[in-house]
């Protein structure tokens, strides 16, 4: 990459501070030089997501959630924001949203995600603060998070907040679509507004909707739901939700623990607050896990805050509850099983973590714990390992397979040149095949 995405980092450092005095950032994000995404921006279109250098982030509206359509003389102009094989992204403290990685079909190097959309830099911009990729060709734009995202505290657990990573709160004396909030009322709780003709954005996964409402005053505040959303002025940076119960009538937005999700191949199975894809593991007990170290890191749990119960959205019939960990904090379960997200897993929907080593399963919303789900699913799944030892020795001995290191792409390519060769597999044989040895 040119050289000119690594400037001094003290002229990086001061030029992102300067412009978050200018358009108002959060200190954090404008600070914390070490992650791979932060908030930085211009005094011409806010707030933007930057790298850990300050050169400007984008999207690309030909894009999918998780895919890249850039590609060849493109990837030329957009060179794709990458990490290492193993690295796992990071994201400064007061952004909100969720990053990831996809492997490129192109070359097989690893490109961030922002909330399932691939991350790319313009080769125009020289320095921190540029964005003279902005509206090129009306389909490339600076990255920016989302106008309400999915934060939280240790206290509280995850609630609503605004673009900005400060929290948001619904004012119980509204009503659906109309505000009740004004003069004195607004000094203290200002509207969360976008501009005129603009419609809001939510964090893809958040269950719920987002629109406007037009205020005395010609503005246009944001509504989750119908209600409008306000941020309290003694909340001074993310996490702070010290308006909670102001007046018994002021409170954050706070979504369900466990809801129903799905996809096409699956069916319905269990999310997150974040609408991203929950699993069980057939290695734990009920009430235990027995996930740590390098399998968490893999296999995140759901947790909670101490003393708080799990809340269930609709369609969720089993029942909830906690388990404490090793470290003290307190994992959520369903039907006394542990619930783990998986790192794979991009965007809501994805459910790449299912059948891994074949014992890690989504969630059924009526599987009754690890008898009925993991190991249903096991008896009624293919078996990776033993197709292996059946039908892909055409190529190489069993040992050389054993041996062998690669990503998921190198197995994909490996897999079919030995049904080229005449290994006898299905599609699905194929996938399951793929599956268990990429995951070993």
């Amino acid at each position: 990459m040119s050289r000119k995405f690594a400037p001094v980092v003290l002229v990086v450092a001061a030029t992102i501070v300067l412009v978050a005095i200018l358009i108002g950032l959060p200190a954090a994000g404008a600070q914390e030089m070490g992650a791979t995404v932060q908030l930085g921006g211009n005094a011409e279109l806010g707030p933007f997501l930057v790298d850990a250098q300050g050169m400007t982030l984008y999207i690309f509206a030909n894009d999918t959630p998780g895919v890249s359509n850039c590609s060849g003389d493109c990837l030329a102009n957009w060179p794709p924001l990458l990490v290492a094989e193993g690295q796992q992204p990071t994201l400064a403290a007061g952004i909100s949203g969720r990053l990831g990685v996809i492997q490129r079909p192109d070359d097989g190097t690893l490109q961030v995600v922002f909330n399932g959309m691939p991350l790319y830099y313009w080769v125009n911009d020289a320095q921190p603060g540029d964005a003279t990729g902005h509206n090129v060709r009306e389909v490339w734009f600076v990255a920016k998070p989302a106008d309400v995202s999915l934060g939280g505290n240790d206290e509280l657990g995850p609630f609503l907040v605004g673009p900005n990573g400060l929290t948001l709160y619904l004012f119980t004396k509204d009503a659906p679509g109309m505000s009740n909030c004004s003069g004195d009322c607004l000094a203290k709780w200002p509207p969360l507004l976008v501009a005129e003709g603009q419609q809001p954005t939510l964090q893809p996964g958040l269950a719920g909707t987002v629109g406007t409402i037009e205020r005395e005053d010609g503005t246009y505040q944001v509504t989750f739901d119908d209600m409008p959303l306000y941020y309290w002025v003694n909340d001074a940076q993310p996490g702070d939700a010290t308006g909670q119960n102001v007046g018994e009538a002021w409170f954050v937005i706070q979504p369900p623990t466990v809801s129903v999700g799905g996809n096409e191949e699956l069916g319905s199975f269990l999310v997150g607050p974040d609408g991203m894809t929950l699993y069980l593991f057939t290695k734990d007990a009920p009430g235990v896990s027995n996930c740590y170290d390098d399998c968490a890191v893999r296999w995140p749990p759901l947790l909670v805050p101490s003393g708080q119960q799990p809340t269930a959205g609709e369609g969720v019939t089993g029942s909830l509850g906690v388990t404490e960990r090793q470290d003290g904090t307190f994992q959520v379960t369903y039907n006394d099983m542990p619930l783990y997200y998986w790192v794979r897993d991009v965007v809501p929907g994805d459910a790449t973590g299912q059948n891994v080593g074949e014992v890690w399963f989504v969630v059924a919303p009526d599987s009754m714990g690890a008898d009925s789900m993991g190991a249903g699913s096991m008896t009624s799944a293919l078996d990776g390992n033993e197709l292996v030892s059946q039908r892909c020795t055409v190529c190489h001995t069993r040992e050389r397979i054993d041996n062998a290191s690669k990503d998921r792409a190198g197995w994909e390519a490996t897999v079919d040149r030995m049904i080229g060769k005449g290994a006898q597999l299905s599609v699905e044989e194929r996938a399951a095949v793929i599956e268990y040895l990429s995951s070993r």
